[in-house]
C-alpha cells in the first residue's frame, strides 16, 4: 500500500470512508442494487458480469471471462445489527473454479467475493487456474485488468489504536480499498471462511482508484483464518502482489513475480503468519516502476505519526527469498515502519540497492529478526540501533540455484528450526527447516521444489542467472 500515488488513467472515484455499525442500506454500492445474470455464454465462451446471488461453478470445458465489477454475494453493502449478518451468511454464495481453469477479464474486469460468501478455487500442481487479460497469452501485461478482492468477516483495526472495528458490539463496516464497487468489509469472526485459493496464478492485474486505494493482484479485507490460501502465484502486478487489510488468514507457498509495487503488504491489524515465499523483482536492464511505487519485497504498515499508529498489527513471516532487481528504485528488501510488529525469520535478501530491511521511525516498533542472510546494509531506526533480535547470520554474495534456493543459506552454526507463530486462533505451526529462504537448498527437481509445475511458464527463468553483487 502507497502512503503516495499518482493518479492514472484507469481511476475511478475513491472509495467511502469508514464506517462503523449504519443501517442494512446498500445505497453506497450503487452498482449491486440490481442483480443480472451471472453469466452469458456462446457457445463455450462465457462471460460473468453483475452481482451473482446463487451458487455457480465455472467448469473447465469453457472459456471464462470477466466483464465489470463481477460480485459475488451481497456482503459488501453496510449491515446495520447482528440480524443482517446473519441473513448475509445464510444467504452466502459460492462460486467454485475447476482445475484448469483459465478466467480471462476484460480491462473493466474485476472478482470481488464479498463477506458471508466462498471462492473455492483449488487447482493442482498439473491443472491451476488462471486469472489474466483477455489482451494475449504471454502474461508480459502490467495493470490491464483489475485483479481479486476477497471480503471476509474477520477483525480490522483502525488508525489511532481505537480497538477492533465492532467496538463493544458485533457489526463492523469497513470501506475497502479498490473504487466505488469494492464496498465494506468487516467483524469478529477472526476464525470466518472465505473458501480456499490453492494453486491459483493471477497475471496482468491492478487498479489504482486514487491515493491509498488500489486493487492489488490478491486483496484480502477482513479475511478469517477458516480461508486457506496456499500455492498462490501472482505476476505482473500494477501494485502489491498479495495486501492484507487486517484479517487473520495465514498464507503459504506464494511466488510473487515481476509486481510493480510491494509484494508482502500487511496492514490496519492484520494478526497472521506467512510461510514459504519466493520473491522476484523485475530484472529487465533499466526498469522502473509504471507509477510513483516504491516496490519492496515486505511492507508492514503503520501510520508514522504516533496517534494515528495501529499496533495491533502482528506478522510472523519465515522462509522468504526477496530478490531485487534495477525496479526496485532505490528500496529496501524489507521496511516496516511505524508501531507494527513484526517477527521474522530465516529470510534471504539480495539485489536491493537500499540494503536489507529498514525500520522506519517509531521508538514503539517491536520487530524481531532471526537467521537473516543477506547481502547489503541493515537499516534500522532508533538512530540505527538494532531491534531487538538481531540477525544471527548475514553473507556477503549469495548464490542460487535454479528453484530459487539459496545454495549458502545453511550457515556453519546452522539456521534455527524452530519459530512461534502469532497466535490468532488458527493453531498454525511453521514447519521446521533448517535452511534459509524460500526453498530448499537440496531441491534439485519437481519432486523437491514446491515452485515446480505449476508456476507461470517463463516468470522463474531470471532465478539461474541472479547473483549478489561481488
Amino acid at each position: 500500500m502507497e502512503l503516495k500515488k499518482n493518479y492514472l488513467a484507469l481511476a475511478v472515484v475513491a472509495a467511502t470512508l469508514v464506517g462503523c455499525g449504519g443501517d442494512d442500506s446498500d445505497s453506497n454500492n450503487s452498482s449491486q442494487n440490481t442483480d443480472v445474470a451471472p453469466e452469458f455464454c456462446v457457445n463455450d465462451v462465457c462471460t460473468l458480469e453483475g452481482v451473482i446471488t446463487a451458487d455457480i461453478t465455472l467448469t473447465a470445458d469453457k472459456e471464462w471471462r470477466l466483464s465489470g465489477a463481477v460480485i459475488v454475494g451481497t456482503g459488501s453493502k453496510t449491515l446495520g445489527d447482528a440480524a443482517a449478518v446473519n441473513a448475509v451468511k445464510a444467504a452466502g454464495v459460492t462460486m467454485t473454479i475447476e482445475p484448469g481453469v483459465h478466467i480471462k477479464s476484460y480491462n473493466t474486469g474485476a472478482l470481488f467475493i464479498t463477506r458471508g460468501s466462498k471462492l473455492m478455487a483449488e487447482g493442482t500442481v498439473t491443472a491451476p487456474i488462471t486469472f489474466s487479460s483477455i489482451q494475449d497469452e504471454d502474461y508480459d501485461g502490467l495493470g490491464e485488468w483489475g485483479g481479486v478482492i476477497v471480503q471476509g468477516f474477520a477483525p480490522q483495526y483502525g488508525q489511532g489504536s481505537t480497538g477492533a472495528c465492532f467496538g463493544t458490539g458485533t457489526v463492523c463496516n469497513v470501506a475497502g480499498e479498490g473504487g466505488d464497487d469494492v464496498g465494506y468489509f468487516g467483524g469478529n469472526d477472526a476464525a470466518d471462511n472465505s473458501g480456499v485459493i490453492k494453486y491459483v496464478r493471477i497475471a496482468e492485474a491492478g487498479r489504482v482508484a486514487g491515493p491509498n486505494n488500489e486493487i492489488n493482484g490478491l486483496t484480502l479485507q477482513g479475511v478469517g483464518h477458516g480461508t486457506v490460501i496456499d500455492y498462490v502465484q501472482v505476476h505482473n502486478n500494477l501494485d502489491d502482489g498479495i495486501e492484507w487489510f487486517g484479517g487473520t488468514v495465514n498464507a503459504t507457498h506464494l511466488v510473487l513475480t515481476n509486481n510493480d509495487d510491494d509484494d508482502i503488504d500487511f496492514d490496519e491489524g492484520y494478526m497472521g503468519n506467512v510461510q514459504y515465499a519466493l520473491v522476484v523483482k523485475n530484472q529487465t536492464p533499466g526498469a522502473l516502476p509504471a507509477g510513483s511505487n516504491d516496490p519492496r519485497g515486505i511492507e508492514g504498515n503503520s501510520d508514522l505519526a504516533k496517534a494515528e499508529e495501529t499496533p495491533q498489527t502482528h506478522a510472523a513471516i519465515a522462509n522468504v527469498t526477496l530478490i531485487g532487481g534495477e525496479i526496485n528504485n532505490g528500496q529496501p528488501g524489507i521496511k516496516l515502519r511505524g508501531k507494527v510488529e513484526a517477527d521474522l525469520a530465516k529470510i534471504v535478501v539480495t539485489g536491493f540497492t537500499s540494503g536489507c530491511y529498514e525500520i522506519k521511525d517509531s521508538e514503539e516498533t517491536n520487530v524481531s529478526v532471526q537467521d537473516l542472510i543477506c547481502d547489503g546494509t541493515l537499516t534500522l531506526a532508533k538512530n540505527n540501533e538494532p531491534a531487538s533480535g538481531a540477525p544471527v547470520a548475514t553473507a556477503t554474495a549469495i548464490t542460487f540455484n535454479a528453484a530459487g534456493a539459496a545454495l549458502n543459506a545453511e550457515v556453519t552454526d546452522g539456521i534455527t528450526a524452530d519459530f512461534a507463530a502469532v497466535s490468532n486462533g488458527s493453531n498454525f505451526a511453521f514447519e521446521a527447516t533448517t535452511y534459509a529462504g524460500a526453498v530448499n537448498p537440496d531441491a534439485t527437481d519437481a519432486t523437491d521444489d514446491w515452485t515446480a509445475g505449476w508456476t507461470i511458464p517463463g516468470s522463474l527463468d531470471a532465478l539461474t542467472s541472479v547473483n549478489a553483487p561481488e
